[in-house]
């Protein structure tokens, strides 16, 4: 009875409000505690509309607990894309990026989102189904230089850790071998190769070199704005290096901006190193801009409430 209860309260309670309002975010931890629901159930974030897991073993409890999910980072994605675009978020995950992309991009746009894990790409595909407009592709993918197959290993404790890359992971859990392909290879299969790409999200756990070499045709083409994880041990065990990255992107006259680090005009790609290096953070998310484009097309801003 009382995941029924919960399901109906969470249907017409304002939970697109919960990250913004004290007061509305109180009384919605005392109806969530007091009736304890253990199934899922449909709410609100500023951005969308998506099913969320009380119990532990997704990430989208904390957007039960938080009303949105990476505030800061989320405004800067937002901004940096626009009604009409082609996005593709690697790494979807439960889902965020592709959703908030597919209520900015609207009707004549598209989003495709890859997410190769065999637990968590079903979170995606339920929450794409509850969107407004069927313009998000979900793809039961990884991706990386070129097509093949890979073991991907689960996180147990991290339910955004699991990684092609096993010493990425904090504790490891079953391996199972999943789908890759090559971006390039892939948009020239679908028809997708004479669509502008607007933004490449992509957050892989070290592995996001192996993704920007089977989408360097596409990235030459397009020259998209790129909202990328940097992580710098996570890269290094992977065989790569943030240092690669970062002269994947100044080598093709890209400009780079760490979200959360005093947001403004782009730094030097040798200040984005150091802060990497010295920061104490495990990772940044850097938004990487085709100098062509100049500073006022990442300038975040609010979001519509959906």
């Amino acid at each position: 009875m009382g995941n029924f209860i919960f399901q109906l309260i969470a249907r017409h309670y304002p939970t697109e409000r919960i990250a913004a309002s004290r007061h509305v975010a109180a009384l919605w931890r005392v109806l969530f505690y007091l009736l304890r629901p253990t199934r899922p159930f449909v709410m609100r974030t500023p951005y969308y509309r998506l099913r969320v897991h009380p119990e532990r073993g997704t990430l989208t409890r904390a957007i039960i607990r938080r009303g949105n999910w990476e505030a800061e980072e989320t405004r800067a994605f937002a901004a940096a894309i626009a009604p009409g675009d082609f996005v593709i978020d690697v790494g979807a995950n439960f889902g965020h990026y592709a959703l908030v992309a597919a209520g900015v991009v609207g009707a004549a746009g598209l989003v495709v989102a890859f997410e190769p894990h065999p637990a968590v790409f079903p979170l995606l595909a339920d929450n794409v189904a509850l969107q407004d407009h069927a313009n998000i592709v979900a793809e039961k993918a990884g991706l990386a230089e070129q097509p093949g197959t890979l073991d991907i290993t689960t996180d147990l404790d991290n339910p955004g850790g699991h990684s092609f890359v096993d010493g990425n992971v904090r504790t490891r859990g079953a391996g199972v071998a999943v789908a890759l392909r090559g971006l390039d290879e892939y948009l020239t299969e679908k028809g997708f190769a004479d669509r502008r790409l607007a933004l490449l999200k992509i957050d892989v756990q070290g592995f996001e070199m192996r993704v920007l070499r089977g989408a360097a045709a596409t990235i030459a083409r397009h020259r998209p704005i790129v909202f990328c994880e940097v992580t710098p041990d996570a890269l290094r065990v992977a065989g790569d290096s943030h240092q690669a990255l970062l002269e994947f992107f100044a080598s093709r006259n890209y400009a780079a901006r760490p979200i959360g680090h005093h947001y403004g005009p782009p730094k030097p790609f040798a200040e984005v190193a150091r802060l990497l290096e010295t920061s104490g953070r495990e990772y940044w998310d850097v938004l990487f801009v085709p100098a062509e484009l100049g500073e006022s097309a990442v300038q975040p801003g609010e979001p519509s409430p959906r």
